[in-house]
């Protein structure tokens, strides 16, 4: 059973799981550059669809469903800048009415707020990414050095893959929607508003919220089991290489 369970030694599976998340951010940091792939979301996962169905039911803000994709992109594209500089830039999101003559701020006060506590989080996230970094980076080289060996990519995926379905298993009792929800009630102040109606955000029209949340946690997994596996790939190579200069 305890092999079972522990498939690599238990230091060879901390340094798989520190390169798996190390992987995860380093898939946030290349997909947050490319704006987490919105624009193809946009064209075709329905969201214009639905921008234009819900827009002119918002209760806050009006002619939103009269402006074209290109605006829509774009104010995404800011609030994707202003979450990760500290919430900078969030007031200042705007777009213009049926006539083009008049800006109408995109966000209303609750949203901003909201927007502002994601980018404080993502503030901890990125300096709890550098902290993996540097306990990753220290025993990369020390095993390399002690010539510890490193799993492969098809034991380390093996690993990891068996983690993520333990991991998986609350999601599968309770749903994603209850576990999404419950890690914003966890995560965010109570006395903030994280949860927003259709007819009462812009925000969450325009992201078909919860629906491109899953669209970008696919795309950051994916992405990041891609780097997981070319990392663990170029040590295991690194180390045969290293082993076979001694030996030679």
């Amino acid at each position: 059973m305890r092999r079972f369970i522990f498939l690599l030694p238990l230091k060879q599976f901390l340094w798989i799981w520190l390169t798996l998340i190390l992987s995860l951010y380093l898939s946030w940091i290349v997909l947050a550059k490319a704006n987490f792939l919105y624009g193809f979301w946009y064209d075709y996962a329905g969201i214009s669809e639905h921008i234009d169905h819900y827009a002119p039911k918002n209760r806050f803000r009006h002619d939103f469903e009269t402006t074209d994709a290109q605006t829509r992109k774009a104010l995404f594209a800011g609030i994707v800048k202003a979450i990760h500089h500290q919430g900078h830039g969030l007031q200042s999101l705007t777009y213009q009415d049926r006539t083009k003559t008049i800006d109408i701020p995109l966000l209303h006060s609750a949203e901003i707020v909201h927007l502002t506590d994601v980018a404080k989080l993502i503030e901890l996230l990125k300096k709890l990414g550098w902290g993996v970094l540097f306990i990753w980076g220290a025993l990369s080289i020390y095993r390399l050095r002690s010539r510890q060996p490193f799993p492969s990519p098809q034991k380390g995926l093996l690993n990891v893959t068996f983690s993520l379905f333990i991991l998986a298993i609350p999601i599968a009792i309770f749903g994603a929607q209850k576990v999404f929800y419950q890690l914003h009630i966890w995560v965010f102040p109570a006395d903030h508003h994280w949860f927003f109606y259709y007819q009462d955000s812009l925000m969450s029209t325009m992201m078909k919220a919860p629906d491109l949340f899953a669209y970008i946690s696919i795309s950051l997994l994916v992405l990041g089991i891609l780097l997981f596996i070319l990392i663990v790939k170029l040590f295991h190579a690194l180390n045969r290489i290293h082993l076979s200069k001694i030996n030679s």
